[in-house]
């Protein structure tokens, strides 16, 4: 069935992607391109925990130890701005920077200045292992931003197709609502053209012009019900929903079709679960529902048959189903039957189910057909509960 669906695409999407790429962006460009202080920024701190080594007694045992940590850090800053070059560089530097210091004031302590040769190899081993990590992270990063770029753009070229088939299929659903509406008044207009012109032959006899201004009148009144059927589909009043027992609406509907299946020689029986919750829709527009699948199931047996109609609860809805004992559905129709125009009747508008669905789903509910193994079909209406929705 076409359905008018919104163009406009979702929001959120697109300024989600957008800030995603942003995001990753700005995190791949902080670099020394974007910063020029950095480097000098490391070099100055290495060059400075070296001084407070050469100006700090070697009687400070636990300061020197705790200088040679700092080392560290603009070693695994350089790491993480620059990738393995630039963690390399600045071990190094260190390294040959804290060297001189070592072997001028620490050669007292052979233990010691070689505890410091071997912090200086782990200089180099911390920046191998962070410069590592930073590359390949790094290199996830890069990645990370080509795919949100690729994402970026395959939302713009969806966006820019769903688009498209949007107003293909608006274009679609106005071709086919233009169609019904020219072939349902096309043919009253003809019959009316044809009574008009019998009238104006000379000579026609008072019976004859009888005849032909009933056929006028039934022929304005079809083509009034086709224009109020049409105006309903497209633009149905919004549903005014209170509180509302289903079991309500399907005795008053029964009342209303009890003579009409009577003349057609169907039996209208009905099986209700009481008591039923409440449900919230609007009672009137649900009744023309039930009264339009009631009088639908007594025409699909024109030579009489059994329609039941029954409610029931189940955990959180109310169901309400229709049965007759008809021919049931061709099976490659059933996913038309709420189609607008769509009709099997010869003198059918084929918007009456078109507008249930409508007013169904406008009600919170569910509808759907099926035909049944024994022969016959049931349209389920599915409400739920009044608190669960």
């Amino acid at each position: 069935m076409n359905t008018n669906v919104a163009t406009e695409a979702r929001p959120g999407i697109g300024s989600e992607l957008a800030a995603m790429r942003r995001k990753w962006r700005g995190v791949i460009h902080r670099g020394p391109g974007r910063n020029g202080l950095t480097p000098v920024l490391i070099a100055s701190s290495i060059v400075g925990i070296t001084l407070l080594h050469y100006q700090t007694s070697t009687q400070h045992l636990l300061l020197h130890e705790i200088y040679q940590r700092l080392y560290y850090i603009p070693i695994v800053y350089a790491a993480y701005r620059y990738g393995l070059p630039g963690a390399l560089a600045a071990s190094i530097s260190s390294a040959i920077l804290y060297a001189p210091h070592i072997f001028m004031h620490w050669e007292h302590s052979h233990v010691y200045m070689l505890n410091q040769y071997a912090e200086i190899i782990m200089f180099q081993a911390i920046a191998v292992v962070t410069g590592l990590l930073a590359t390949a992270e790094k290199r996830e990063r890069l990645r990370y931003e080509r795919a949100a770029n690729e994402l970026h753009q395959t939302y713009e070229e969806l966006r820019q197709a769903y688009n498209q088939l949007s107003r293909a299929d608006r274009l679609a659903s106005l071709g086919e609502v233009s169609a019904g509406i020219v072939h349902e008044i096309r043919t009253p207009l003809t019959s009316i053209n044809g009574a008009v012109e019998v009238l104006q032959t000379p000579g026609v006899s008072e019976s004859t012009k009888s005849e032909f201004l009933q056929i006028i009148h039934h022929e304005v009144d079809r083509l009034n019900r086709i224009v109020g059927e049409f105006l309903q589909f497209a633009r149905p009043r919004p549903p005014e929903r209170s509180p509302t027992d289903l079991n309500q609406i399907v005795r008053s509907v029964m009342r209303l079709c009890q003579k009409q299946a009577a003349k057609e020689k169907v039996d209208i029986s009905a099986r209700l679960e009481e008591p039923l919750p409440s449900v919230l829709l609007d009672s009137e527009q649900i009744k023309q529902v039930l009264l339009n699948l009631v009088i639908n199931g007594i025409q699909a047996m024109p030579g009489g048959g059994a329609l039941k109609l029954t409610s029931r609860r189940e955990p959180s809805a109310v169901v309400l189903a229709v049965q007759d004992s008809g021919p049931g559905i061709d099976e490659f129709l059933l996913e038309k039957i709420f189609d607008p125009f769509f009709t099997t009747k010869s003198d059918g508008t084929g918007l009456g189910l078109s507008i249930a669905y409508r007013l169904v789903k406008q009600n919170a509910g569910e509808i759907e057909v099926i035909n049944l193994p024994g022969g016959g079909c049931e349209f389920k209406l599915v409400f739920p509960v009044a608190g669960n929705e």
